[in-house]
């Protein structure tokens, strides 16, 4: 590839291109901060509760923490993002922030290491989760800042490739610990990650924000909000919603159904095994999916991811006359469909900006597609487990399977109505 040749307000012209190794750079610190998302919110808060709270009430206790954290998943990437669009320093206009941010996640995480009682790992888990999505809703604005039009969805297929890598490692590294009984340093690694991969990202955003700062003006709630009810963007924020409300009315109860419904003798490390087996997978399709889509189209991935999320949710309702060795079977399948969809996930948001040359907003508004799932479905869902639990054994997590395939059958017929992409 040759050499980026920047454009006044620092974005590649259209007659260059990125480098791959400036790619992966700026991919660098996806691969960080989702080295830090999965373990904490799908093995490492669980194994906490169970710790802290007595069984008949640990989903709802599940539900309550990424309730709370994900109110501030929700409302702080745009927010924060529209910050980013309007600041001016002489180091750009996201870095700053992604610096702060990856402070406080380093301090939350410390939090989270010492908690021994659940209202203390709750503080723990909701500060991470801030944090997490004040760097965050600088960082995914840097791409659009800094890459061309054309390349989105190889951009979107690194991004998709490091969230898969990043991933995979941690839960390796978290199940390392488990096997060890001592599960908790696993904390420390994911300090020495995260600070380790924003280093690359720090330098390969140079150039960003290096043009004139946007016009500030004022917008109402509505004008703010706007781009969700108007055009594609519309319909590629609900096809996300939709994909990712699957996944969060099932993975936080995961660890709970392996124990429960199949009777797994050790399901941290049983869970830890599985979804690092599904991200293992899912790493090699997500970015050769990202570049295929640039020139095949992005649909016809995410019709191929939801139609296989949605037939392996519906096998789970067999529960424990599913062979263990078939479930990890199973997490290979779900990892095809899951891969396909991270790798044109950004790519669909990217397409349908409304505004490319202020995109912080809109990309925060893209993010609640994600952060909204996590505060609505573990919440709502941790209160029917537990209730429906009541009334038949291990019902509630049949419900929640039911719940997801649902969700995801959805994703891929909603995602038709998007006419700018194909």
């Amino acid at each position: 590839m040759g050499t980026t040749a920047p454009a006044a307000d620092g974005t590649p012209t259209a007659a260059s291109s990125t480098p791959l190794r400036r790619h992966l750079s700026l991919g660098s610190y996806w691969f960080g901060t989702y080295f830090v998302i999965t373990p904490v919110y799908t093995v490492l808060l669980q194994v906490q509760v169970t710790e802290t709270v007595a069984q008949g009430g640990q989903a709802t206790a599940i539900g309550v923490a990424t309730f709370l954290g994900g109110i501030f998943a929700m409302v702080l990437p745009p927010v924060v993002g529209a910050w980013s669009d309007r600041l001016t320093t002489r180091w750009g206009r996201r870095r700053p922030i992604m610096v702060a941010g990856t402070l406080g996640i380093v301090a939350a995480l410390l939090v989270m290491f010492g908690a021994h009682t659940y209202p203390a790992v709750l503080i723990g888990f909701v500060l991470t989760v801030a944090t997490l999505n004040i760097a965050g809703a600088a960082y995914v604005a840097v791409i659009p800042d800094v890459v061309r039009g054309s390349e989105t969805g190889r951009a979107s297929g690194v991004l998709g490739f490091f969230v898969q890598l990043g991933s995979v490692i941690s839960l390796l590294v978290t199940l390392l610990f488990a096997s060890a009984g001592h599960i908790r340093l696993t904390y420390l690694v994911l300090i020495l990650v995260l600070v380790l991969t924003l280093l690359p990202t720090l330098w390969a955003a140079a150039g960003e924000g290096a043009g004139p700062a946007p016009e500030h003006t004022r917008r109402t709630l509505r004008e703010f909000l706007g781009p969700l009810w108007t055009g594609d963007f519309g319909w590629a924020f609900f096809t996300r919603f939709l994909n990712v409300s699957g996944l969060y009315a099932t993975l936080p109860f995961l660890l709970l159904a392996f124990r429960d419904l199949l009777g797994v003798p050790n399901p941290a490390q049983f869970t830890s095994l599985f979804e690092a087996i599904v991200t293992l997978t899912a790493v090699p399709f997500a970015i050769i999916c990202g570049w295929l889509s640039d020139g095949r189209g992005r649909k016809r991935f995410i019709y191929a991811a939801a139609a296989i999320q949605t037939l392996v949710l519906l096998i789970f309702l067999a529960g424990n006359v599913i062979p263990l060795l078939l479930v990890l079977g199973l997490g290979v399948v779900y990892g095809v469909g899951f891969g396909a969809f991270s790798a044109v996930d950004w790519a669909l948001g990217l397409d349908t900006l409304p505004d490319r040359d202020r995109p912080a907003k809109d990309l925060g508004l893209y993010h609640v597609a994600d952060s909204l799932p996590r505060v609505l479905l573990p919440f709502v869902m941790g209160f029917v487990v537990d209730a429906v639990n009541r009334l038949s054994s291990n019902a509630g997590y049949r419900v929640t399977f039911v719940v997801a395939a649902a969700l995801y059958a959805g994703s891929g017929i909603l995602v038709r109505r998007i006419r700018s992409v194909r």
